[in-house]
């Protein structure tokens, strides 16, 4: 959500009108992950459905520019409002990108080399690309490293007749879960660093290496024994055509290579821009260096271009994934609805009254909380890896995270001393957490994830559509086995996390 975005209205959860866009919700979520209507419409449906409920019982006010009666604050009823336009923006540029590569033929110059150096093995295929994938989701964020790698692996499969299902699959999940590794590598992380930097609470570019790297290293490798595993009988399948595809000079392949050098040229400065804008601390939105990026790529493509390499601009314009972008943005309003009727307000306070520290009542009355043990405190942060994993898993790991931060800082506001100020629940751990939960949990489903949402999308382009049966067999393990890893990393090494 937007940071100057806040609900106004906080409504008991079990009013008729809360009860309402809880159901909605469900039903939304239901048709979703039971592919009984196609996922954008069923969001945008959900979506529509919490802004009537909201307009009858004139419950769901969001305000701007401050909360609700504070100076300057415009309220209306407009879930509208819980988009975050600051990812929209970010994805619609790296989606540019992607489509004038296709455009230029550089998917397929990579899909033969890559076929080249695996030999056809669908193993290698998936480790070197599983591998190429995770190393960029370190550098920008694992939406854009699907954007850009999904295609190529479509090609591969395509060239040597193998489904491309498994490795989308497996693609998706090794971003996710490479992507816990760096502030820019997942989008949640990002907005935990956003959120705590606005309140000096550190979470620095560094400090995400430091705190995140080693356990994302650890879970990878975890990940790549299970898909070993699983992946078996694909595994065995005997690709055709590979002596074919070996004997092609992949640069044959390139049909426009000044459309491709000024892309990949343009899109490095914008990965560049990505990291200084944190590393520089400029007042720059993601958004607009990726659609900044995006824009001068498609100038640049054009100036001093012989008419035939010319680019088509409406041919990148359809190659833009607008379906994934709608559904997002329906999904933001969805879970907006849910924080403003209170729930995520209810989550907040099952946390803390059953593992949150214990209250003690002083001789003047005041309450103050107090740990009974240490084991407690360090049980709240795993409780968090695990709440936030599942519920990830259900509303996509952005809007869930940027809804659960105000809901962790109001943890830390609700233990608070009266006397002293102190707050008894340090966050700074709980952000961790949230990290870690929103980045493994985001496997486990096909809306877990923005790069799973790409993924199926970019599948269903390519005429292979993924079934969330075979998403869920593979993602739910996945997503137990690396919350396992977090859950005991965080139990063994708790104070390594107790530092920004």
């Amino acid at each position: 959500m937007s940071t100057d975005t806040t609900s106004s209205y906080v409504a008991d959860t079990g009013s008729i009108e809360a009860i309402l866009v809880l159901l909605v919700f469900l039903i939304a979520f239901a048709l979703i992950l039971g592919e009984i209507v196609d996922r954008v419409l069923a969001a945008w449906g959900g979506a529509v459905g919490m802004l009537l409920v909201g307009t009858y019982y004139n419950s769901l006010t969001w305000c701007t520019g401050g909360g609700h009666g504070e100076a300057g604050a415009v309220c209306e009823n407009n879930l509208f409002e819980a988009i975050d336009f600051n990812v929209i923006g970010l994805l619609l540029g790296m989606m540019i990108f992607a489509g004038m590569l296709e455009i230029s033929g550089f998917f397929e110059f990579v899909a033969i080399k890559a076929t080249k150096l695996s030999g056809g093995d669908p193993w290698k295929l998936v480790f070197f690309l599983g591998t190429f994938t995770t190393v960029i989701s370190v550098f920008i964020d694992n939406v854009t490293a699907l954007i850009l790698i999904a295609p190529v692996t479509l090609k591969i499969c395509s060239k040597i007749e193998i489904s491309p299902i498994p490795p989308l699959i497996a693609l998706a999940i090794f971003s996710n879960t490479g992507g816990v590794a760096t502030l820019v590598g997942d989008p949640p992380n990002v907005l935990i660093a956003s959120y705590a930097s606005a309140r000096d609470l550190g979470f620095g570019f560094m400090s995400f290496i430091y705190h995140l790297t080693p356990l994302a290293i650890v879970a990878w490798g975890a990940t790549l024994w299970f898909m070993h595993r699983h992946f078996k009988k694909w595994r065995e399948i005997k690709p055709q055509n590979v002596e074919e595809v070996i004997t092609e000079d992949e640069w044959a392949a390139v049909k426009n290579d000044t459309l491709m050098y000024r892309t990949l040229g343009t899109l490095a400065v914008t990965v560049i821009m990505f990291a200084a804008v944190e590393l520089l601390h400029l007042d720059l939105e993601i958004s607009a260096v990726s659609l900044g990026g995006a824009g001068i790529a498609m100038s640049i493509s054009m100036i001093g271009v012989p008419h035939e390499k010319r680019m088509d601009i409406h041919e990148v314009i359809h190659k833009v994934e607008w379906g994934a972008l709608l559904f997002f943005a329906g999904l933001f309003v969805m879970v907006g609805g849910l924080e403003a009727m209170g729930y995520l307000e209810a989550v907040a306070n099952w946390i803390f009254d059953n593992f949150g520290p214990d209250a003690v009542t002083r001789d003047d009355g005041t309450i103050a909380y107090v740990w009974a043990s240490k084991r407690d405190e360090i049980m709240l942060a795993i409780v968090l890896i695990w709440v936030s994993a599942i519920a990830s898993a259900i509303v996509d790991n952005i809007p869930f995270c940027a809804a659960m931060l105000p809901v962790i800082y109001q943890l830390g506001e609700m233990s608070k001393d009266p006397i002293t100020g102190v707050a008894e629940v340090d966050i700074i751990p709980l952000y961790w957490a949230l990290a870690i939960g929103c980045g493994f949990g985001g496997n486990a489903t096909p809306i877990g994830s923005s790069a799973n949402v790409m993924t199926i999308a970019i599948s269903e382009r390519g005429g292979h559509k993924i079934s969330t049966k075979e998403w869920l067999g593979v993602g739910v393990p996945v997503m137990i086995i690396t919350c396992t890893i977090g859950s005991i990393v965080v139990a063994l090494f708790y104070d390594h996390f107790l530092t920004a």
